[in-house]
Order: structure tokens, then C-alpha cells, then sequence
């Protein structure tokens, strides 16, 4: 595949009207070679829930791959490990399945 090949490019609503928004593009410009944001939010208020997605320079101290998730408002960012896309999308997945909705 060459840069800027879409590799996933999906959207979802789940009946509470929350959403999910999952895009990746083959970038030889970030790590693992692809450039990713998987988000979960509410469409409504604008609010992000859940997001997964990496950075050519990490600014946050997470590393390049990273996890977003808000608490009660506040902004919580952790580091990812990251093998592979496929492996990284189940695992958000997961994630926004397990969510209290």
C-alpha cells in the first residue's frame, strides 16, 4: 500500500444516539505506519467519551500511541502499546462495547 491509502473508514450509531468514528490512513509519516483516530462521542453535546489515535511528535507524554478518555470532564491520557492495526481497532472496540451506555 502507498501514503495516504484509506485503510479503514467507518461510522456507527448506537441507539442511545452515541457514535463512533473510526478512520485510518497508511502514513509511512507516524509510527506503525499508519495514521489513525478511533473516537467515541456523543454527537449531541460535541462531547469525545473515548479515543484512541497517535501523534508523529507526542506533545502529552503518552507516546505516540495513546488513549483519550474524559472523567467527570477532566481529560485522561495513556500510553498504548501498538502491533498492529487490526489488533488496536478490536481492542477499542472492546472498549466502547464494555461502555456503560
Amino acid at each position: 500500500m502507498a501514503d495516504g491509502d484509506v485503510l479503514v473508514d467507518a461510522e456507527h450509531t448506537f441507539r442511545d444516539g452515541t457514535r463512533v468514528r473510526l478512520f485510518a490512513v497508511e502514513s509511512s509519516d507516524y509510527p506503525g505506519g499508519v495514521n489513525y483516530r478511533f473516537q467515541y462521542y456523543d454527537p449531541e453535546t460535541g462531547d469525545s467519551l473515548l479515543r484512541y489515535d497517535n501523534s508523529r511528535v507526542p506533545t502529552h507524554g503518552a507516546g505516540h500511541h495513546h488513549r483519550h478518555e474524559w472523567v467527570d470532564g477532566e481529560e485522561q491520557v495513556t500510553k498504548l502499546e501498538f502491533e498492529d492495526l487490526d489488533s488496536h481497532l478490536a481492542d477499542f472496540e472492546t472498549e466502547v462495547i464494555a461502555y456503560d451506555r
